[in-house]
């Protein structure tokens, strides 16, 4: 049995929009501008502009589908996506102390 191991970088600013695709384009890019060619880095980072210009569009469509449905859970998936909603984890637990330093630091008279 042979597997073969996959490694993809996702970093932690990625856009929610950026696709394989659009990687592809900026790999591109960016070997165009290593190789020192004008003409193919400026074709190149048109491609890229309109790459970027349909992956938004798309983006805002799926999310705008989800809004449009009937599915009132996908309804609000669409709104916690766009206005970055996280659920509230709860109170921090920990050593009462360190709540009555930061309490002490931030109440004091100045």
């Amino acid at each position: 049995m042979v597997t073969v191991d996959k490694r993809i970088r996702v970093y932690p600013n990625q856009k929610p929009w950026m696709n394989r695709e659009v990687q592809q384009l900026v790999k591109e890019r960016n070997s165009a501008f290593r190789a020192g060619d004008r003409a193919h880095y400026s074709t190149a980072r048109a491609n890229l502009k309109r790459g970027i210009r349909e992956a938004k569009a798309d983006y805002r469509r799926k999310i705008e589908d989800h809004l449009d449905s009937n599915n009132s859970r996908q309804v609000w998936q669409g709104v916690q996506h766009i206005t970055n909603y996280k659920t509230n984890l709860g109170a921090a637990e920990g050593d009462a102390s360190l709540a009555e330093e930061l309490n002490f630091f931030f109440a004091r008279s100045r």
